[in-house]
């Protein structure tokens, strides 16, 4: 396994930082090279730590030349990156087994590199954040360092479980709904479950012109009422329901572009995908795809579009979407899901009920926006100033308070 150390740093040495391990799930590589929520935020963290050195960061993740390559210039972050283990990690049989029978899965083989990779630096960490994924994962590791150290990410709605419970001393959770949710289920405390709000890029994602010629190359005129999408395609973030949507509104200028794919900066197709052409076949050239577009790219399609829809269909636990749109002065429509109305309060969003008749709901929503430019001009105003609550900057203070609340009241178990 190749770990990427920093230059010795004689001033480090000197000044004892807490030390802080954090581990992702082994799907997409740290940098945010491939995207992923959890990857992009964890990015943001190590980049502002960067600047800031108040921590010491340790951060696995499998390999990627790409990432490696981002990483190169690190100085305050060592990257373990960590193979796969060859042949199939049965993750999802885990994952099933741990949900249906609820019992402990067996480890996964690349969490026990992650482990001896950790033994062999002789690494003593003050905390360590196991980053959403299989949490259950890392019982191993907890045990190695104890309980109290160790901390839960939870990057969506996570039902507690003994095990949970034996793993863990604390949790972070991306909002007062996923914390009040995930107490419902454990035995933790309540001042062990720190409220950890997503962050934003606000010097990046901000309001602006688009590119000239943009949305001639994406198929639109200065008419059209663009609907933006951005997110992974599947059927819980209701971009079917979207398109059903905009069937119903015979409105010729009103219409949707897509950004994103089934799996990230992959290119694998999937069923739904799929499913979703053959859909937007039947509206012309009122839906156009984009296909994956990189992080660093997004903030141009944000500034083209007239409203961003974030039409989830299951509890969302924040919506990264929702922030980096608001953030460029974007409108929003959203379904009120999870911590969503948390994080859009302030923001003049507009939120419809999830059910039965959400199609109806959006479409309704959508021409009502079309036709009411002002209320779009507000609500451009309002969002830019809501997102400076969840500036990278405030993330990474928050995080460096909570690390050092965890070692304050602490300790090995």
């Amino acid at each position: 396994m190749a770990i990427l150390r920093p230059e010795p740093n004689p001033e480090k040495e000197i000044t004892k930082r807490p030390r802080v391990v954090l581990i992702p799930p082994p799907d997409l590589p740290v940098p945010a090279v491939q995207g992923g929520a959890v990857e992009t935020l964890l990015t943001q963290l190590i980049q502002e730590n960067e600047r800031c050195g108040e921590l010491d960061l340790w951060c696995a993740s499998v390999p990627d030349e790409a990432a490696q390559r981002a990483a190169a210039g690190w100085q305050r972050t060592r990257m373990l990156y960590v193979p796969r283990p060859h042949g199939h990690r049965r993750y999802w049989p885990m994952v099933f087994i741990e949900r249906c029978l609820g019992i402990a899965a067996p480890y996964d083989p690349w969490y026990q590199k992650v482990q001896l990779a950790l033994a062999l630096e002789r690494l003593t960490p003050d905390v360590i954040v196991a980053e959403g994924g299989n949490l259950t994962q890392c019982s191993a590791i907890s045990r190695m360092y104890g309980r109290r150290r160790c901390l839960a990410h939870l990057h969506g709605q996570t039902t507690c479980s003994p095990v949970m419970d034996e793993i863990y001393g604390g949790v972070l959770a991306l909002s007062r709904f996923i914390r009040d949710d995930y107490l419902k289920t454990s035995a933790l405390p309540l001042k062990n479950a720190y409220i950890w709000h997503n962050c934003v890029d606000v010097h990046r994602f901000c309001p602006g012109p688009a590119p000239a010629g943009l949305r001639k190359r994406l198929g639109f005129t200065g008419q059209d009422f663009v609907v933006l999408f951005c997110g992974r395609l599947e059927p819980d973030k209701g971009i079917h329901k979207l398109m059903e949507a905009l069937a119903l509104l015979p409105v010729p200028h009103i219409k949707l572009l897509i950004v994103g794919s089934p799996f990230f900066g992959r290119t694998q197709q999937s069923s739904f995908l799929r499913k979703l052409e053959q859909q937007a076949r039947g509206l012309g050239d009122r839906v156009q795809f984009t296909g994956y577009i990189p992080n660093e790219d997004l903030p141009d399609y944000y500034r083209l579009a007239d409203l961003v829809c974030v039409p989830t269909l299951v509890e969302e636990a924040a919506g990264l979407v929702a922030l980096e749109a608001m953030a460029c002065g974007c409108p929003i429509l959203a379904t009120r899901s999870g911590g969503m109305p948390e994080y859009l309060d302030g923001s003049q969003a507009v939120l419809v009920e999830r059910g039965d008749n959400i199609a109806d709901q959006l479409a309704w929503s959508i021409r009502m926006l079309y036709e009411h430019p002002a209320l779009c001009a507000d609500m451009r105003s309002a969002g830019p100033r809501r997102a400076q609550d969840f500036s990278v900057e405030r993330y990474y203070r928050d995080f460096v308070r909570i690390v050092q609340d965890v070692m304050e009241n602490g300790g090995t178990v």
